[in-house]
């Protein structure tokens, strides 16, 4: 019984020392930072004295900016310097300017082909047609390109002596340069007036032309059946510029040819002129190109006949007209699909 109230006590006293010992162990955790040495109190001392006091800067204050009036007079501190930078080592590019990726033309002397030799007597079928472009049109805009017109071209031609002017469509009188110009002016009559502001008579002014208002041509070809060849062929003879005629009003008058030229003249111009049409996927073709693939729309206003009338002289109805054109083209695809029945 007494060995058991002993053990009893023993064990008591057992924990109470582990829990005292465990709450010491806290203690000194925490108080690690204040029980330091008289060696290590002397050192955070020394260094505490010699480190600056730390002054807290207040924040700047933005001050409002002041208005300036605009007097109009340039200031110059507003002004770059104008040695701000170096253009001692910067030289000037000689390279010709391109207007972004134009590619130049690769066409420059070039021969249009020639056109096999025909025998009269191998010819069986002829018709004559006249047929009128308008570069009004969509699928004509290739003739009308900003700048570059056809009609720049042909007059720039006629006035260099590369292409002669005919004042008939026969081809049988020439025509200087300085009278196909004459040709084409117009004129405007304008009032005189004097110095009490009556009028007192009239003059007439020439205006200049501007090749870019002839918006349609004419041209003259030959519809035949090569019997060598075995084919139908088309070929253009004569090509003339169409000017719409106005008195000093402004009212139309009518249609004129101020001169004609001799289509396999204008071959030799043409093949050296490059023509793109991006709507119509026509790209690296010639002008002389465009003529003898017949990438163009026309429309016959006038057939070989007796009398030699146009179309709109023997119909004056514009309908009647078209009808009597579509008739024509009929006739011609007719000829040609039975052609070669038996």
């Amino acid at each position: 019984m007494k060995k058991s109230i002993v053990l009893t006590l023993l064990l008591v006293v057992a924990v109470g020392f582990s829990f005292d010992s465990l709450a010491q162990t806290k203690k000194k955790g925490k108080g690690k930072g204040k029980n330091k040495t008289k060696t290590e109190q002397t050192t955070d001392k020394a260094a505490t004295e010699a480190a600056p006091p730390v002054v807290e800067t207040p924040a700047p204050v933005m001050a409002e900016p002041v208005p300036v009036e605009d007097t109009g007079v340039a200031t110059p501190d507003l002004v770059a310097a104008s040695d701000s930078f170096d253009f001692s080592n910067i030289t000037v590019d000689s390279v010709a300017p391109i207007d972004g990726f134009y590619k130049a033309t690769t066409l420059k002397g070039a021969r249009p082909f020639l056109f096999p030799k025909e025998d009269k007597n191998n010819i069986k079928f002829y018709k004559r047609l006249w047929r009128e472009i308008s570069t009004k049109d969509s699928q004509n805009k290739i003739f009308a390109v900003p700048g570059e017109t056809m009609m720049q071209l042909i007059m720039d031609a006629l006035k260099k002596g590369k292409l002669v002017a005919y004042a008939d469509e026969s081809f049988k009188t020439k025509l200087t340069y300085s009278k196909v110009l004459a040709r084409f002016r117009d004129s405007t009559i304008v009032p005189i007036i004097d110095s009490t502001g009556e009028q007192t008579g009239t003059r007439t002014i020439p205006n200049e032309f501007n090749p870019d208002s002839v918006t349609k041509y004419e041209i003259k070809e030959e519809i035949y059946f090569d019997k060598v060849r075995g084919r139908v062929v088309t070929q253009i003879i004569g090509l003339a510029p169409i000017q719409t005629k106005k008195n000093s009003m402004g009212v139309v008058i009518g249609d004129v040819h101020p001169f004609y030229l001799y289509f396999d003249q204008c071959r030799k111009i043409f093949a050296s002129k490059e023509v793109v049409d991006p709507q119509r996927d026509i790209y690296n073709i010639s002008l002389d190109d465009v003529f003898i693939q017949r990438t163009f729309k026309s429309l016959i206003v006038k057939e070989s006949n007796p009398a030699d009338l146009r179309i709109k002289d023997k119909y004056p109805d514009e309908a009647r007209q078209l009808k009597e054109a579509a008739r024509i083209e009929r006739e011609i695809a007719r000829y040609k699909r039975n052609l070669w029945k038996y």
